[in-house]
């Protein structure tokens, strides 16, 4: 079978085609760096939500709790999800 994109022949077991896909593998500091803005990306949305929260109600039942979580979770969110991205090169 002939690959649609570049031509070439593909093995029929193939599921994606060897020289468009290319066998590069992603380096560690690629996946760090994937991180590093996953968490960032989490963060910022964490802090938004957070000062949003804060602009509406006092620090009183329970908001303490919701200000401290909000932004951790987004934060935890956003590293995971920037380190699966990295690591399998989503675009």
């Amino acid at each position: 079978m002939k690959c649609s994109k570049c031509g070439e022949e593909v093995p029929a077991d193939a599921i994606y085609c060897p020289r468009c896909t290319g066998e590069r593998e992603t380096s560690d500091a690629e996946v760090k760096l994937g991180g590093v803005k996953g968490g960032t990306i989490g963060l910022a949305i964490g802090l938004a939500i957070v000062t949003v929260i804060l602009n509406y109600y006092d620090l009183e039942r329970g908001i303490k709790a919701i200000v401290l979580i909000v932004p951790v979770a987004t934060f935890t969110t956003g590293l995971i999800i920037g380190l699966v991205k990295a690591k399998r090169e989503w675009k």
